[in-house]
């Protein structure tokens, strides 16, 4: 099996607090994120655990892994439906081929739209585990607690079923907004 790339080590326990990774996306956010895509069978959020808010507060999920909590995502081993989640970003790519491993169906959000990829290796990855990029969605500007970065934030889906990108705006900049708001 060819591993894009090396596992970096991730928080747990008493270092979270020093570790920038953990931001749980807010609960309306998420909810709004996994009610656009309807998904069903066995749904795994693979970054947090129940009691933590965000995604895993909905009621689509059926699995969970939080390494906080002792159940690390990459030694997970099952296969999911559907795999939703706001990816630790220092690990991501790391994060998105485990991901691709073990799901049909893999959403990332809120990311930078370099979680696409800002070179050949992370562009190649998903084509060579048989993904395809099925749809991107525009957020508007994310409140606080998320990272305030003044880059603009997407939700990808990725898909093992073919077809064309669909590009989706939740923003208001057509109305001339600046970032619009996300509920």
């Amino acid at each position: 099996m060819n591993t894009y790339y090396k596992r970096k080590k991730h928080a747990s326990g008493e270092e979270e607090n020093k570790y920038s990774d953990v931001w749980m996306t807010p609960t309306d956010i998420a909810h709004k994120i996994v009610d656009h895509f309807k998904p069903s069978g066995v749904v795994l959020e693979p970054a947090a655990a129940p009691g933590d808010g965000g995604f895993i507060s909905h009621p689509a999920f059926t699995d969970w892994c939080e390494v906080r909590q002792g159940k690390d995502f990459f030694d997970w081993t099952g296969h999911a439906d559907w795999i939703i989640t706001n990816p630790p970003y220092s690990i991501v790519a790391q994060f998105l081929e485990h991901a691709f491993r073990h799901s049909n169906n893999v959403v990332f959000g809120p990311v930078k739209i370099d979680a696409l990829g800002t070179g050949r290796k992370r562009f190649r990855m998903p084509i060579e585990l048989g993904f395809y990029i099925r749809e991107i969605i525009l957020l508007p500007k994310l409140p606080p607690p998320m990272p305030q970065t003044g880059f603009q934030y997407f939700v990808i889906h990725w898909s093992k079923e073919e077809g064309d990108t669909k590009w989706t705006n939740w923003t208001d900049y057509k109305k001339g907004g600046d970032d619009g708001t996300c509920s």
